[in-house]
């Protein structure tokens, strides 16, 4: 996902950041993630202000009154993971490893009522420098590839192993003749 820009509120003087998740029925959103000021960069050009994702040393939590929020925290990373469908299809996203990760899913509609197409995403916590997920699509997918897994990086990078028909299994098989 890379960067996100975020909207700001004020309120008694105090700046509160935040940005909306989603795009389901109608353009409803699925949820508000509030920003925690102390993640939030400011873009040198314009002074907009954003966070790159994934974040380190944060971790999304839901509050006991419904809301997200982005907070620090050390050692765990917020990863961002999904899969664009293809037309008039779906997606999915499953987190391989770690088992413990907490993942927050969210979906994004192609037209107002989602006939052309669901996409599903999701933040991810985890207290790992990696992630391991397993994504499948389909619809009319023109020359994209129908399955996969994708190593998500702490540093941004990632490692995208598609056209895996068995995936993990296939994987192991794949690490096996590495050696």
């Amino acid at each position: 996902m890379g960067r996100i820009s975020l909207e700001v509120k004020e309120f008694e003087g105090k700046k509160y950041y935040y940005t909306d998740v989603g795009s389901g029925w109608h353009g409803a959103v699925n949820f508000r993630l509030w920003v925690n000021a102390s993640l939030v960069r400011f873009d040198a050009e314009d002074g907009s202000p954003y966070i790159d994702i994934p974040v380190q040393n944060a971790r999304i939590v839901k509050t006991e009154r419904g809301n997200y929020v982005l907070r620090p925290a050390e050692g765990w990373c917020v990863y961002h993971v999904g899969v664009e469908c293809g037309y008039r299809g779906t997606s999915s996203v499953k987190v391989l490893e770690p088992e413990d990760a907490e993942v927050f899913e969210y979906e994004v509609y192609s037209s107002p009522v989602g006939s052309l197409g669901i996409s599903h995403y999701a933040f991810v916590n985890a207290k790992t420098d990696r992630i391991k997920v397993e994504w499948d699509r389909d619809g009319r997918l023109y020359d994209k590839k129908p399955h996969g897994i994708t190593i998500h990086y702490a540093d941004g990078t990632k490692e995208v192993f598609d056209g895996i028909t068995d995936g993990i299994e296939a994987l192991k098989e794949l690490e096996g003749d590495a050696q």
